[in-house]
């Protein structure tokens, strides 16, 4: 087996990149031994030189969610120190709304993207991988997949008392005009849902995001935490509807086959929802429309357009899984160099 080192959002706490965390541990390190390369969540991100650690590992996984950001550059996803390994990006997304290019970014990512020890480039979109080829000319080929959170066995459903309609907020949009939301949440409550204020992450994230809730104008609501990612995604299979302000809650919620508005309908969210023709449902917290939105909700989950974004994640896994035991076969046992 290898030693393969896992970089990414890591260890915030944030719902969909701890996703991420649990299907590198539950498919890269079932036949390999995986860790998380930082050990510290605040910028250097490290306790010690970039160039020591990267020693421990036999190769590294980049990858997923929005790491290739084309005016900033992180320390901890793009390290010249990764090079001296083999590298497998995958799951990676590009915020292609961003059009400032910074010069000395752009040629920082184009010659980590071109170096010869990068084996493998997945992205998770159509966008980003032409964003990726088109700037980035890397040497090998960018192949697209879906989600790769699409790719996890989740959890069983939670079982509620009652009807339940969920909602989640983030901290960065903390300052949004609550009316819309709040009118739908009044609304669900006399119609007879429970109205759940659902705060989707752990760690940091949570902390910060259970203040907003707190903070939310709605005297009715329940809000539901957990510091374990599998319950907060058995919450979301309980439910009968999700309003998202986070992009893997509506996905997980969508693999169970509940039905989501999206707050935060950002291109991840927009070519997500063009597959899966849910296009309608895409809204924002100040939305005044929401509520009609929320009616149009009750439109069924396509179970075999799921089923496409599953296996096309599953694809995707197993290529990847493939590559690193072509590289570094099971029965060898090797750690760093």
């Amino acid at each position: 087996m290898a030693r393969i080192g896992l970089v990414g959002f890591f260890g915030w706490g944030n719902y969909g990149d701890e996703l991420f965390l649990h299907n590198w541990q539950r498919t890269i390190g079932v036949h390999h031994d995986v860790d998380v390369v930082h050990d510290v969540l605040a910028a250097p991100y490290f306790s010690r030189p970039a160039t020591e650690i990267v020693k421990e590992f036999d190769a590294l996984v980049i990858g997923g969610g929005d790491l290739v950001i084309p005016n900033k550059i992180s320390p901890l996803y793009w390290n010249r120190a990764w090079l001296a390994k083999p590298i497998y990006i995958s799951g990676v997304g590009v915020p292609t709304w961003i059009k400032q290019q910074a010069p000395d970014v752009m040629e920082r990512l184009q010659n980590f993207f071109q170096h010869p020890n990068v084996r493998h480039i997945g992205a998770r979109d159509v966008e980003s991988a032409e964003w990726i080829r088109r700037y980035l000319t890397p040497k090998v080929p960018v192949v697209v997949h879906a989600d790769l959170a699409f790719n996890l066995t989740l959890p069983p459903a939670a079982t509620f008392d009652k009807p339940t309609v969920a909602f989640n907020l983030r901290t960065h949009r903390a300052g949004s005009d609550p009316t819309a939301l709040v009118n739908v949440c009044q609304t669900m409550h006399d119609r007879g849902y429970d109205v759940v204020n659902l705060v989707l992450g752990t760690g940091k994230t949570r902390a910060g995001d259970l203040e907003v809730a707190q903070a939310f104008p709605f005297k009715d609501q329940i809000i539901l935490e957990s510091e374990s990612i599998d319950e907060l995604s058995s919450y979301l299979g309980g439910l009968d509807l999700l309003i998202s302000n986070k992009f893997h809650g509506t996905v997980v919620a969508t693999m169970y086959g509940v039905s989501s508005v999206v707050l935060s309908a950002t291109t991840k969210s927009r070519n997500l929802y063009t597959r899966l023709d849910r296009r309608p449902l895409l809204s924002s917290n100040e939305d005044p429309d929401m509520l009609a939105k929320v009616e149009l909700a009750r439109m069924p989950v396509s179970r075999a357009a799921v089923r496409e974004l599953e296996l096309d994640a599953n694809d995707a896994v197993r290529t990847l899984v493939r590559k690193i035991d072509a590289d570094f076969p099971r029965g060898a046992v090797r750690f760093g160099a």
